[in-house]
């Protein structure tokens, strides 16, 4: 891979001969690179590597993630479905799972079965939780600690 001031010397000195063959024999790349990069100094007037321009694009932009952090500060308890809803978004929810946690948010979910777990104690285990006194040393009181 040519650096780009090779580059631009493979260029000048094609655009001065207009021999590819002995350019590219010069340079030891193949007549279609020498064509090639030709090419793109006529189309863009630059032959440099463009590697910010290079690889998948982000699905969420800058304005996404701000707009997703705003919702997350109105309501702390919102779910990864209604920020997608909410947000009109067309993406995974796991792209929206990962912006969030790199917005420094805590992703949390309750188990299957924490709302059965909420549930009002047995009479008789209250009782039991309450004590007697002939349960409890003198000089205690119902509170540890």
């Amino acid at each position: 891979m040519l650096h780009n001031e090779a580059r631009r010397l493979l260029v000048q000195a094609y655009e001065q001969t207009h021999d590819a063959q002995t350019v590219a024999k010069c340079f030891q790349v193949s007549t279609s690179t020498v064509y090639r990069l030709s090419g793109q100094m006529k189309k863009t007037g630059s032959v440099d590597l463009q590697t910010s321009q290079r690889g998948r694009k982000p699905a969420l932009t800058e304005e996404d993630l701000q707009d997703i952090d705003q919702l997350i500060i109105a309501q702390p308890d919102i779910t990864i479905d209604e920020i997608i809803e909410k947000q009109g978004l067309s993406i995974s929810n796991e792209t929206v799972r990962k912006a969030v946690i790199g917005l420094g948010y805590v992703y949390k979910k309750k188990s299957f079965y924490a709302a059965e777990r909420e549930r009002v104690r047995c009479c008789g285990r209250e009782r039991s939780l309450e004590g007697n006194d002939h349960t409890m040393r003198s000089g205690q009181t119902g509170i540890s600690g």
